[in-house]
């Protein structure tokens, strides 16, 4: 942290928001990720407006991915139902339940230095792996919390120090599953820098769509229209 009168600003901003994913099924390999992959930018600002090189700070950054639905109630409490392949949730008396959490998958990122698709220098949290136990519409609310380097003693997780909410996006059943898309520029363009995070590529979706017959979406834009402002409000 600075010595300045004034706190320093942790700003969050989005890059590429979440569109659509469908419900977790039993089968590993039928599971959807929720896409375009949510990337989020950080950035430093002093309170000059100046903005400060993450890299000389000397805190270690993670961000935390929240599910909201619609009506801007948290979804963490544990879900009793499994989602088969057919779309149907089972019933929460049978056997074969256990309690789930309502978003799946790594929920927290540590911080990626980057470059951007203008070859400028980015600082970026990604979520490749994000998935949901149940269909509707829903925000992702992600939280910026920083720690001392790890030669510091008590080096604890501080409070929440921003954060940023999503677009609304759909979790579809699986019936109603519109297809996958082709992965977005910026998607392939941190897959080619090491980032872990899957690929789809326009011929390869094409291929799929012949193959099978399921109806496999091929292209889409890379920005999803913006909502309607969730009903709770982000830190910044």
């Amino acid at each position: 942290m600075t010595n300045d009168t004034k706190p320093i600003q942790y700003l969050l901003t989005i890059r590429q928001q979440p569109s659509l994913s469908m419900v977790i099924v039993s089968s590993p390999r039928e599971r959807r990720s929720i896409e375009p992959c949510p990337i989020i930018e950080m950035k430093i600002i002093r309170p000059d407006g100046t903005e400060l090189n993450i890299m000389d700070m000397d805190e270690d950054y993670l961000l935390s991915a929240h599910l909201y639905d619609k009506g801007g109630k948290k979804m963490n409490k544990p879900i009793k139902a499994l989602v088969h392949a057919n779309g149907d949730q089972q019933s929460a008396n049978s056997n074969e339940t256990t309690l789930r959490a309502p978003l799946a998958g790594s929920t927290v990122s540590s911080l990626h230095r980057v470059k951007g698709l203008d070859n400028e220098q980015m600082s970026i949290f990604y979520f490749p792996d994000l998935k949901v136990w149940i269909a509707g519409q829903f925000y992702l609310h992600f939280q910026l919390f920083y720690l001392p380097k790890k030669d510091t003693p008590h080096s604890l997780p501080t409070e929440c120090v921003a954060s940023v909410v999503s677009n609304e996006f759909t979790v579809f059943p699986v019936k109603e599953f519109p297809g996958v898309y082709e992965s977005t520029p910026l998607t392939k363009h941190l897959k080619a820098q090491g980032l872990i995070i899957s690929i789809r590529n326009k011929d390869r979706l094409k291929a799929s769509k012949e193959d099978s017959g399921t109806a496999v979406e091929s292209e889409h834009s890379d920005d999803p229209p913006v909502s309607e402002s969730p009903p709770f409000e982000s830190r910044s």
